[in-house]
């Protein structure tokens, strides 16, 4: 009798500790996912869009290439407004905003150009794509 007591009392700790476990694992999860979520905010630029928002740019003229080799790339600028697609229709972003083009190839005049907007919210970055390797 005592050693079932003894092993009921050992199965309860042990249940203890997984319950307490599986506790942090949620606390863990739910704060990942909050980053998660508070990451994706970055991208909603101010004044309309959202998270899954596809931005674009419209190169007035020929962008250059951007110079330097990888990691220190140094991006061609262009300015652009900036048109967010909200079903179906481009409408107006942002006007006259500065647009970096990290690629080493040039891209064509009238190129339309997906672009998000920069971390600190002082430009665009063209997400386009390049066929020549940095």
């Amino acid at each position: 009798m005592n050693g079932t007591l003894n092993r009921l009392g050992q199965l309860e700790a042990r249940f203890e500790r997984l319950r307490l476990d599986l506790q942090d694992c949620q606390r863990k999860l739910t704060m990942a996912l909050q980053q998660i979520r508070d990451g994706q905010a970055k991208y909603v630029a101010p004044g309309g869009g959202s998270a899954n928002s596809i931005f674009w740019a419209h190169a007035p003229s020929a962008i250059a290439a951007a110079t330097g080799s990888w990691p220190m790339l140094t991006p061609s600028t262009f300015t652009s407004d900036i048109y967010v697609d909200q079903g179906g229709t481009l409408t107006l972003q942002a006007s006259s905003q500065t647009v970096r083009w990290f690629y080493k190839d040039s891209a064509a005049i009238d190129s339309l150009i997906p672009v998000e907007p920069a971390d600190n919210g002082s430009a665009w970055d063209a997400i386009g794509n390049s066929c020549t390797a940095v």
